[in-house]
């Protein structure tokens, strides 16, 4: 019939537009469609419900209580009851079915302990070199480390150092053992605002003994230009600011009519020394020790 219309290339064209997009939907859809807690995916952060934020984890395996994943610095088994809610809820099978396990995928993936994150801190610490510390005890925490006494010594452990399957422990354990610790450490203030009033009253002892120092240096000085005597001055100093004594050998000078007696009488002054410094005179006329003055 002329004039007709053929619409069968144009109803061709149109039924393969629509197999190619089935075939991309077959292909994309799963990816968007995957949960954002699936297992072998990359979760940039989770943090459990003890507190402890754990970064970059990938679950590796789902079990009935418990998933097995890895994050930045190590490993291990995370009960579903730390887990947030969202990701329990994406996880958690929803019953527990038995599952064939091949023979080879059983001897290539030793069992991990489902409650090694909550589980007991070890007294034997097994680090990543092999060396284990026996009889172990946590003297303090931060943020990467612990610091650990054993019968070899203390010494401060990394974290990273410590062998994967006891690492989760501390991991699990960390944030509520330094919120423990700063509270202890808080509630202890009394040794610490002792040690700062002691060093305080040193602080206070030291600078008052500089101001008597400096204030002895300067009427000592004083002494030897003015020529008079200064408890304190070494010998040096006495012969500087009184001249050479008859006798200068031994801890005792003597200077002839260089004092005066009670009476007021021309006396002779002997200079007594202790560990080379001035610690007083004495003025005494020969033969008349009642009228002598001590300085």
């Amino acid at each position: 019939m002329s004039g007709s219309v053929n619409f069968a290339p144009l109803l061709r064209r149109h039924i393969r537009l629509a197999v190619v997009a089935m075939a991309s939907c077959l292909v994309v859809c799963p990816a968007v469609w995957a949960g954002q807690y699936a297992k072998g995916k990359l979760i940039p952060e989770v943090q459990l419900k003890n507190g402890t934020v754990l970064h970059d984890v990938t679950v590796v395996a789902v079990g009935s209580t418990s998933v097995v994943a890895k994050w930045d610095g190590g490993k291990g088994a995370i009960p579903f009851s730390q887990l947030p809610p969202e990701m329990r809820s994406e996880l958690a099978p929803p019953a527990p079915v038995a599952a064939p396990v091949s023979p080879v995928a059983a001897s290539a993936a030793p069992a991990i302990d489902p409650a090694a994150a909550s589980a007991e801190l070890p007294t034997d610490i097994k680090l990543t070199n092999g060396f284990v510390m026996h009889r172990s005890t946590i003297k303090r925490w931060d943020t990467n480390s612990v610091l650990v006494s054993y019968p070899g010594g203390v010494v401060s452990v990394r974290f990273s150092n410590i062998a994967p399957e006891q690492r989760a422990i501390f991991a699990a354990r960390k944030d509520e053992a330094l919120a423990r610790q700063a509270k202890e450490d808080a509630n202890v203030p009394t040794t610490d605002d002792t040690a700062a009033r002691e060093e305080e009253a040193r602080r206070a002892k030291e600078a008052q003994e500089r101001d008597e120092a400096d204030k002895k240096a300067e009427e000592i000085r004083n002494g030897i230009s003015f020529h008079y005597l200064v408890k304190g001055m070494s010998k040096a100093d006495v012969k500087q600011a009184y001249g050479h004594p008859v006798d200068d050998h031994g801890d005792v000078f003597v200077y002839l009519s260089r004092g005066h007696d009670k009476y007021g009488n021309s006396a002779d002054r002997s200079l007594t020394f202790q560990d080379g410094h001035l610690t007083g005179w004495r003025d005494q006329r020969e033969g008349d020790p009642d009228g002598a003055v001590q300085h």
